[in-house]
């Protein structure tokens, strides 16, 4: 039976790739819906309850501020990272966030994906400068990302990352914050499409059952 990948916008393109030759249905949910963790469950659970017809069921997604917490698998086995957000799912493995994580807490990391997506920093920016003019644009953003001090540009091969490299470091000057840039690895990402889903990276639910929260938590460090 097929197997169907539900997934964030932000890992299209590297999904995909991953993917070919793949007997796999794909459906991508807009980033969008992530500055809305409600609305982002009740999203992925209606789309879970028109499910059918296939064995495994994967959500390429992270517990994302608590979006996935009680979804309800359905007729099949749902699987779902054991991760948080996308990051670690970009840099190849928890560890790897974990280990840029502690060389600064206040990074806000970006990747192609991410940049392409509908609510992006610098278009959000221009919406907000078109509307209410620089110096009210320069004070909200300024608030929004007081707590970081470094933009961390995460390459995936994206087919246009020179173009979002260039915005990303548009976005680090904007924001007066430093810029770097490391390579990611996208092995964690071909687990998702390929397996093996095994419990160390995975959460796996059998039909009829919800998942929990705290098995986000199991096995792994502190977040």
């Amino acid at each position: 039976m097929t197997i169907k990948i539900i997934a964030c916008e932000v890992m299209k393109e590297e999904l995909l790739r991953v993917s070919s030759g793949c007997d796999i249905d794909f459906e991508f949910i807009s980033m969008g819906l992530h500055l809305h963790p409600e609305k982002l469950g009740e999203e992925l659970q209606h789309l879970l309850d028109d499910l059918s017809g296939y064995s495994r069921v994967i959500l390429a997604f992270g517990l994302c501020g608590g979006a996935a917490r009680n979804l309800k698998a359905a007729g099949f086995v749902l699987t779902i990272p054991k991760v948080h957000d996308c990051i670690p799912l970009l840099l190849g493995s928890t560890a790897s966030y974990e280990t840029f994580r502690s060389e600064e807490k206040g990074t806000l990391y970006l990747s192609g994906g991410w940049m392409n997506g509908e609510r992006a920093i610098l278009s959000e920016y221009d919406r907000i400068y078109q509307k209410y003019g620089e110096r009210k644009a320069t004070t909200v953003f300024s608030r929004m990302y007081s707590s970081y001090r470094r933009v961390l540009f995460i390459r995936t091969g994206s087919e246009r990352e020179s173009f979002f490299l260039q915005r990303s470091h548009q976005i680090a000057d904007l924001l007066g914050l430093s810029h770097q840039i490391t390579d990611g690895n996208i092995s964690f990402i071909e687990k998702i499409v390929k397996g093996p889903w095994d419990t160390k990276d995975f959460i796996t639910v059998p039909s009829g059952e919800s998942i929990n929260e705290w098995a986000f938590y199991e096995g792994k460090l502190e977040m």
